[in-house]
């Protein structure tokens, strides 16, 4: 584990522009999906269509975090995808039923504090000191060391749940509690004509249709869709940028679901085209860098998917 850590972004090593193309295969709703007669698509004052970067950046992390549960990670991060979940609080790494993993992480923790233990999980007692201090327990430490041998150790718990959520590869993507998002994405505008669908409510109960529950839903019939993302400091090889690269290729062979309606079919998009400007400043003389991070688009050469995906996979 590096010793600043929390400080993973910065300074910037890689900074990545991707473009990607979509095309509908299906009409597609982003606004309103509550129980107004008329359920407009997001627009600007102009008319203009939007699909706001949360949006995109939701689907996108659902997709990771669905296949992170899939793939073989070690250490922390194994422990950090079996402990993700997420509540009204947010992003948590607590436990819901099994605990021995996460008290045995907490143990070791409190061992290495102690100086019972040189090492644990590639810490040592002077990084774990730094990271009390980087991961906002600084005015708690005097609680830590009261509950070094108590049964009760509440703040431990805490500190253990925010070791987890440093070395979570979902987390360095899209951002937790403790962590800034490597990952951004813009809004998508588009200009195109919209249709109205009608619709009608159906009671969950009965299985027939709700009495006076007709509705029409503004649909997008047919787009080409761009999206920009920028990611810094993905470093090839490393578990994060392996899960990209695993989301990534998901996308391109399966498409994406966004929006609204997608139990009705609504909202299914198909990757069309994408390019790629890997901006990667290390071993780069000073000017080189400065026109790269000015322009990237002018002075980075464009990869497609397939080379970056096999970018982020191989150091």
């Amino acid at each position: 584990m590096s010793k600043n850590i929390i400080k993973y972004l910065i300074p910037i090593e890689t900074k990545i522009i991707g473009i990607l193309t979509f095309k509908t295969e299906t009409p597609i709703h982003i606004g309103s999906i509550e129980a107004e007669v008329r359920r407009s698509f997001l627009k600007l004052k102009n008319e203009v269509l939007v699909i706001p970067s949360s949006s995109w950046k939701g689907t996108f992390r659902a997709i990771s975090e669905n296949i992170a549960k899939t793939m073989n990670f070690n250490g922390i991060a194994k422990l950090s995808i079996k402990y993700y979940n997420e509540d009204s609080s947010g992003i948590r790494y607590i436990p819901k039923t099994e605990e021995e993993d996460f008290n045995k992480l907490k143990s070791e923790l409190i061992e290495l504090y102690k100086g019972l233990k040189k090492e644990a999980y590639g810490i040592n007692k002077e990084q774990l000191k730094e990271l009390i201090y980087e991961l906002g327990f600084k005015e708690e430490e005097k609680e830590l060391e009261k509950e070094l041998d108590e049964n009760e150790n509440k703040v431990w718990t805490k500190f253990t749940e925010a070791i987890l959520a440093i070395n979570c590869p979902i987390g360095k993507i899209y951002g937790n509690g403790y962590l800034a998002s490597k990952l951004r994405f813009s809004d998508s505008f588009i200009k195109s004509k919209t249709n109205e669908r009608p619709g009608i409510a159906i009671d969950r109960e009965s299985g027939k249709v709700r009495e006076g529950h007709l509705y029409f839903i503004e649909i997008l019939p047919k787009a080409k869709i761009k999206l920009m993302f920028i990611a810094c400091n993905l470093r090839p090889g490393e578990e994060d940028s392996q899960l990209f690269a695993n989301t990534l290729n998901y996308i391109s062979e399966l498409g994406i679901a966004i929006g609204g309606g997608k139990s009705r079919g609504l909202g299914y998009l198909l990757l069309d085209d994408a390019n790629i400007y890997i901006a990667d400043f290390r071993n780069k003389e000073f000017t080189e860098k400065i026109q790269m991070i000015s322009n990237p688009l002018k002075y980075v050469k464009p990869v497609k998917l397939d080379g970056f995906i096999k970018w982020l996979r191989y150091a």
